[in-house]
């Protein structure tokens, strides 16, 4: 029997539009701060930001939890990413 590589999760309908509400939550706060999609890198921010999201929402976390660990995790990865441009950039 054939083994599948990663398991898969899913959501009922409630679940699908807290994740929504999540997702326009934290993008909505991360455009506030003035954060756009290339500074979060690989592709499209907000899909970026959908799929962080389902993957806390699959640890069970409260979507207050998934919310601040989310938008604390993006700011970091953000302020990173910028530290990084900026030392490229000193190093020319």
């Amino acid at each position: 029997m054939a083994r599948l590589e990663s398991s898969r999760c899913s959501f009922n309908p409630e679940a699908l539009s807290q994740i929504a509400l999540i997702v326009d939550d934290v993008w909505k706060e991360l455009c506030r701060e003035g954060v756009h999609d290339a500074s979060l890198g690989f592709g499209a921010g907000r899909s970026y930001v959908a799929r962080k999201v389902f993957q806390l929402a699959q640890a069970q976390w409260s979507a207050t939890q998934i919310k601040q660990l989310l938008l604390r995790a993006l700011r970091n990865e953000i302020s990173l990413r910028r530290r990084e441009d900026c030392r490229a950039l000193s190093k020319m």
